[in-house]
């Protein structure tokens, strides 16, 4: 029995990397060929397409009958095109921890991506944030993680398994335990993420700091991210989740919906130029949401928002 379970789990990881590479590559490629809604409009919903590859799930829609995995993301999004160069994004986000099964994870983040020609194939991008991932973990508590994709799912490498994530720290190593976490309740817990390219070297580097300034963790050499090389980037922020069916759809945030003040939060956003400057995000940006369970609100001028919902089955 032992070994069936570790296969699963084998398995289900297997999936997870390409349905979670998918959802952001359809994210991209949805908000890439659309109008933006502008300030109060609320949130956009737009089809998933989900025949770019027939292998892989798209974002809260099922390939086919068959299909129990399923993923829903709640996003803002910067794109390139508006004159602005940016390279990496610096927010903080509140931290939150849930008892979640092995079939389901719940994450928060920043995403740093270039789609190349639109197919998972072609995809380099760079991640990190906060997540539950009883799977990847064997534990139900809250990780601060790092990734990295090349040229899709068969290049992609969290935290410190596999080699390429150049860790500079002595403090901290991607996939260590977030502790304590928020009460909802009670007094909030937070990480300060700042994800960036280096304009001398062209390494992108990941700093992190627990309810404080971030400090670097580590890089990732430009080497192993030749789409990134260059290259015009997308920068992606909010929530993530996956589940598989039976089990329903885990909370995402804090759990609780973002009309509520209790929810979860990013804020102090900043993008970063390709000089290394900091621009201080005080204007709405494009938002998705695929599922009724999770929600978004518009970022206010001193850049802030509220994200996330309960569980839910769908």
């Amino acid at each position: 029995m032992s070994l069936l379970v570790y296969n699963l789990d084998i398995e289900m990881e297997k999936a997870h990397k390409q349905i979670t590479l998918l959802g952001v590559l359809l994210l991209a490629n949805t908000l890439t060929g659309g109008c933006f809604p502008s300030d109060g409009e609320g949130n956009w919903t737009v089809p998933w397409a989900s025949e770019i590859h027939p292998k892989y799930y798209a974002s809260g829609e099922k390939l086919d009958s068959d299909s129990q995995d399923v993923v829903h993301t709640t996003t803002h999004i910067w794109l390139p095109g508006d004159g602005n160069k940016y390279y990496g994004m610096e927010a903080r986000l509140d931290v939150y921890g849930f008892a979640l099964e092995s079939s389901q994870v719940s994450e928060a983040g920043i995403w740093i991506i270039n789609r190349g020609d639109g197919q998972t194939s072609s995809m380099n991008g760079i991640m990190a944030g906060w997540h539950i991932w009883p799977s990847l973990y064997k534990d139900s508590q809250t990780h601060f993680f790092t990734s990295w994709t090349s040229a899709g799912a068969d290049k992609d490498c969290k935290n410190m398994r596999c080699p390429g994530f150049q860790k500079t720290s002595t403090s901290i190593t991607p996939g260590d335990v977030i502790s304590p976490v928020s009460d909802i309740n009670g007094n909030k817990q937070s990480i300060t993420l700042r994800l960036f390219k280096d304009k001398s070297t062209g390494n992108w580097h990941i700093h992190y700091g627990f309810n404080g300034a971030p400090k670097p963790v580590g890089y990732i050499p430009k080497s192993l991210l030749p789409g990134l090389i260059d290259k015009p980037v997308e920068i992606i922020f909010g929530g993530y989740v996956y589940h598989r069916k039976p089990q329903p759809s885990p909370p995402m945030g804090s759990g609780i919906d973002p009309i509520n003040g209790k929810a979860a939060s990013f804020s102090s956003l900043k993008l970063i130029d390709e000089d290394g400057n900091d621009h201080a995000v005080n204007t709405d940006l494009p938002l998705r949401v695929d599922n009724p369970c999770y929600g978004i609100t518009n970022i206010v001028s001193d850049g802030y928002f509220y994200y996330g919902g309960p569980s839910c089955v769908d």
